[in-house]
């Protein structure tokens, strides 16, 4: 608060690191300066069957908020806060100041700070969003942020394609080394896909290496992990059935000859 304080400002804006979207901040402070709110949250409509993953803000006509709940069982509507807040400086020194001094406090926004400033009468604005944006807090949603890449049109970037390798339905990037099937993937930069290997509705983070005869399938591989010859990750699926994401973590080997079944993580 004090390193805050040396350059006074007059609204402070606080963002989530585990999102994917596109916004301008700039406009959102406007808005918020315009309505003299004390603090402005950032929403957008989620499915009524997923709401219960957010804090959510229940809402006037005016788009004043009259009501947080973290994470509700039963949501009342389906206004999600995106986890970028608006402050006005002042009202968000104060707040958690007074939140620090409270030896029962979570010290979090969604249960602590939000609710305390509408129990004080403070005046806060939801910033409806309608763009593009992803919450990439679990296994299933990064994921499937992923997968949602793969429907734009869009060329795949150079690597070194081998005249075996087949590609289809795919995003591969730049410094890949690519001798087998993919399919339904992202390849991050950097990673190298060996002879007979087959890559179908995977996340591939960079520096991976994939050796030959190996079978990813509905996975997560993290940076610079390996799936060693002939090991198995993951499962296939028929059309409908609930998929389970298998994840190996950074750095992790996957044996040769080994499997890690549907929904393990390594």
């Amino acid at each position: 608060i004090d390193f805050v304080d040396r350059f006074n400002p007059d609204y402070v804006v606080i963002l989530s690191g585990d999102h994917i979207y596109k916004m301008d901040y700039s406009a959102m402070v406007e808005y918020h300066e315009k309505h003299g709110a004390s603090c402005t949250i950032a929403v957008r409509s989620v499915p009524l069957a997923e709401a219960s993953r957010f804090g959510i803000l229940n809402t006037n006509p005016d788009n004043t908020i009259y009501e947080f709940e973290e994470k509700p069982a039963h949501p009342k509507s389906t206004n999600a806060s995106m986890g970028i807040y608006c402050f006005t400086w002042s009202v968000l020194r104060d707040a958690l100041l007074f939140d620090e001094d409270d030896p029962n406090s979570a010290n979090d926004f969604g249960k602590n700070i939000i609710p305390m400033l509408l129990t004080s009468g403070h005046k806060l604005m939801a910033y409806p969003f309608d763009g593009y944006w992803k919450d990439v807090g679990t296994i299933d949603s990064l994921w499937e942020a992923n997968m949602e890449l793969l429907a734009r049109n869009s060329a795949l970037p150079s690597s070194y394609i081998d005249t075996k390798a087949v590609i289809s339905d795919s995003f591969v990037a730049e410094g890949c080394e690519v001798y087998g099937k993919v399919k339904h993937s992202v390849i991050s930069v950097g990673c190298t896909i060996g002879e007979g290997a087959q890559i179908e509705d995977a996340v591939v983070m960079p520096g991976v290496v994939i050796e030959s005869g190996a079978i990813v399938r509905h996975a997560i591989l993290g940076e610079d992990s390996k799936v060693c010859k002939n090991a198995i990750v993951g499962g296939a699926y028929a059309d409908g059935e609930k998929k389970k994401i298998s994840v190996t973590s950074k750095g992790a080997v996957v044996e040769a000859n080994t499997v890690l079944k549907p929904g393990d993580m390594l």
